[in-house]
């Protein structure tokens, strides 16, 4: 019963999915830094940039522009 449970469990290590994808997160901030945006966990660039700005227009009427980016695994 024990050597079943262990090659089930070596069996599903394998099988598991493994994952080496980057993933996007952005912080944009209003002219006065009184707001801010911030986006997470995007596979492109551009959709992160797009979510942080979004969320920051979206509490001030400032513009708001992207201050970082950055790609982590």
């Amino acid at each position: 019963m024990r050597m079943t449970l262990l090659a089930a469990a070596c069996a599903l290590c394998v099988a598991a999915p493994v994952s080496s994808a980057f993933a996007w997160g952005c912080i944009a901030i209003s002219d006065s830094g009184s707001a801010y945006g911030y986006s997470y966990d995007f596979d492109r660039r551009g959709d992160a940039e797009d979510r942080a700005l979004n969320e920051c227009t979206a509490r001030t009427d400032e513009i708001c522009e992207i201050q970082d980016c950055d790609e982590d695994k």
